[in-house]
């Protein structure tokens, strides 16, 4: 009989601030779960977005009927045992694409001059009801570094008419900045369309995406929450870009989305954009954190075998699960 014992060992994250409009939290706690073979995934739930807790994230992976989460987070630990367990990096021999520069809160002290001298072709803004403040924002990144592609998050915030008012109010060289606009009103496929049909605004999708791709532009892959292979097979036969991006989860998860995305750049290359793997820096230093670097857009892994850590991960406290 195949042995399937896990472990896990809670953590929280401390952000730098504010995550999302639909949230004020600073903190979020998750699990990592370690398997029979020594691989390691992440379960990090966020309950403002609809998802279970985490007492029952791992109550469903302990009873054998894991949430999308916990089937991701278990994917995710098979995979790195394997390469642990053959002395390998995960990365080897894959290169980990590009990610937008994610700008900071509503009024942002970053230089955008010096953003896009790093390398960053592209910059990722959170939305929210106050439109008329992140338009500023656009315009003054637009002026000082006109060559950066911009994104705007809104979680959903806005209404259709919002959308309608914020779209119509960027001059025409704003708008063609615009790589797209993610999740800006509730899922309605009508509203969604006029918007895209009307105004010829770029939509992404993030929640829900394989729902919601019918009426978008580009699909939002999260690998912590649904398997890279149908929205990437889904893109290249309509034609539809792909943003992969982490869910602001422990280094473990930030790199099993980087992993997932330089699979993804590997076999769909033209699909794929500009990603947002560089979410590290979103939160506050700890030592699995402090591993994490990049250089310019660019994600460095960790040495290591697996996705690295590994005496980090050797260290923990790690109790049983199974």
């Amino acid at each position: 009989m195949a042995d399937t014992r896990l472990w896990f060992w809670r953590y929280t994250l401390r952000a730098k601030g504010a995550l999302n409009a639909r949230s004020a939290a600073v903190e979020f706690e998750g699990a990592l779960v370690r398997d029979f073979g020594g691989g390691v995934g992440c379960v990090h739930p966020c309950p403002s977005l609809g998802d279970r807790t985490l007492d029952e994230q791992l109550a469903a992976i302990a009873s054998g009927r894991p949430t999308a989460l916990g089937e991701q987070a278990l994917l995710c630990a098979e995979a790195d045992g394997l390469a642990r367990r053959q002395g390998r990096n995960l990365f080897a021999p894959l290169s980990i694409p590009p990610s937008h520069w994610t700008a900071g809160s509503d009024v942002d002290h970053d230089d955008p001059v010096s953003v896009a001298g790093e390398g960053f072709r592209s910059v990722k803004f959170k939305g929210s009801e106050n439109t008329r403040a992140l338009v500023g924002r656009i315009e003054r990144w637009k002026g000082e570094a006109p060559d950066l592609r911009f994104r705007i998050d809104f979680n959903e915030t806005l209404s259709e008419d919002g959308v309608r008012e914020f779209w119509l109010s960027l001059d025409d060289a704003a708008r063609a900045a615009i790589d797209f606009v993610e999740d800006p009103c509730p899922w309605n496929p009508e509203a969604w369309h006029r918007l895209r049909e009307d105004l010829g605004l770029p939509l992404a999708a993030d929640r829900d995406v394989l729902q919601r791709a019918a009426e978008a532009d580009w699909l939002v892959v999260k690998p912590a929450v649904i398997n890279a292979v149908e929205p990437g097979e889904l893109a290249y036969r309509s034609g539809q870009r792909l943003v992969f991006t982490s869910y602001l989860d422990h280094p473990i998860g930030q790199l099993y989305a980087a992993w997932r995305a330089a699979e993804c750049a590997a076999i769909f290359g033209p699909q794929l954009g500009d990603c947002g793997l560089l979410t590290h820096s979103l939160f506050e230093p700890d030592p699995f954190l402090e591993e994490l670097k990049n250089d310019g857009p660019v994600l460095v892994p960790p040495p290591g075998t697996g996705l690295g850590f590994d005496e980090l991960l050797d260290a923990l406290p790690w109790k049983p699960l199974t």
